[in-house]
């Protein structure tokens, strides 16, 4: 009779311990995000998914829209050439394309408005309205230009009446400041968008160096600091070693906000091949439970039982055999799964 080979549990029971002592280990906090307010409160919330931010392509004027830009749309009144000077809305919004383009936005003339308001993803984005107003009994010619700004949503309940009486810009104008006035207007426009409609973030990380990106398109390497349009903004956070982070900042005031997270250390049993490890090494044990089952039923038949059932003799010593080199090639791939969990 064959003899039996020494059981090597020592090996699937340390693996299977050390597993097990590891996956139920706590895991601390993923992150910790520390508001430093300033002229403004900083919360975490839900992303809208109407929040719209322009693809890298061509805007209104000509240019390319800056990565992670936020579309604003530009609607001059009908009559605005006719009541100030002939190209008057075409030279505003040259004035506006720079400077809206570094608090963020990307300037767009709004069209039709049916166009906008069929779109349900424009919803939240901001449209820049221009009225001109005729003062009679002021100089022949002279006037007052009202610049309003409301969502495109706003726009679609009938609220512009609204936005207009509560201006971004209100400026009295003489008909010899025609000249001048495109200048002043986009300084002015560009002021007050910048005072109510943008924010300051800055986000810090521990450790530093970490990779953050945007859904917009955004990226650095913190501490980094954007100007950035109000709205809500998705952010993720990459650095080797580290578990990536996510989180989701709302910008809903202007003013200033910082941010800092913490990544959490990558740990072994944070990598995808713990499952596989865990998954051999149960095989494993299992393969030499049945493994010593069959071997000890096969040391037990005597000489009669291996001259009246000679199948049953041998297939149970097969069977135990088989069930030994199961555990084996478990445990060696419990052992090498283990070992790519410390690399990836």
């Amino acid at each position: 009779m064959p003899e039996r080979k020494t059981m090597r549990w020592a090996l699937p029971t340390a693996l299977w311990s050390t597993c097990i002592a590891f996956a139920v280990t706590p895991v601390s906090a993923a992150s910790l995000a520390a508001d430093y307010p300033a002229s403004s409160s900083t919360t975490v919330a839900a992303m809208s998914a109407t929040d719209q931010v322009s693809k890298p392509g061509t805007a209104a004027a000509g240019k390319p829209c800056k990565t992670g830009s936020r579309i604003l749309f530009f609607s001059p009144d009908p009559l605005l050439d006719v009541r100030t000077t002939a190209g008057f809305a075409d030279s505003l919004m040259r004035q506006l394309q720079a400077p809206l383009a570094e608090l963020g936005y990307c300037l767009e003339e709004a069209g039709h408005y049916r166009a906008i308001l069929d779109t349900a993803r424009f919803a939240e984005n901001l449209i820049l309205q221009t009225q001109v107003n005729e003062d009679t009994a002021d100089t022949e010619g002279s006037g007052t230009l009202l610049v309003a700004m409301l969502r495109v949503r706003e726009l679609a309940r009938g609220n512009l009446a609204e936005a207009v009486s509560h201006p971004l810009v209100s400026l009295h104008f003489e008909p010899g400041e025609m000249s001048s006035l495109p200048n002043i207007l986009g300084k002015k426009i560009s002021e007050n968008l910048r005072s109510q409609y943008v924010a300051d973030l800055l986000i810090r990380s521990h450790p530093t160096g970490a990779m953050v990106r945007t859904a917009s398109g955004l990226d650095g390497a913190t501490p980094v600091e954007w100007v950035m349009p109000l709205g809500v903004l998705q952010v993720s956070l990459e650095k080797k070693g580290w578990l990536p982070l996510k989180r989701e900042i709302d910008l809903s005031a202007p003013g200033l906000h910082a941010y800092e997270l913490q990544l959490s250390k990558r740990r072994f049993y944070n990598s995808k091949f713990i499952y596989p490890t865990l998954a051999a090494g149960v095989i494993s044990v299992i393969a030499f439970g049945l493994e010593n089952h069959y071997y000890s039923t096969y040391q037990a038949l005597g000489a009669q039982d291996r001259t009246l059932r000679p199948e049953t003799f041998g297939n149970t010593y097969q069977t135990a055999k088989t069930y030994e080199g199961v555990a084996y090639t478990a445990l060696g791939l419990a052992w090498l799964n283990l070992a790519l969990c410390f690399t990836f």
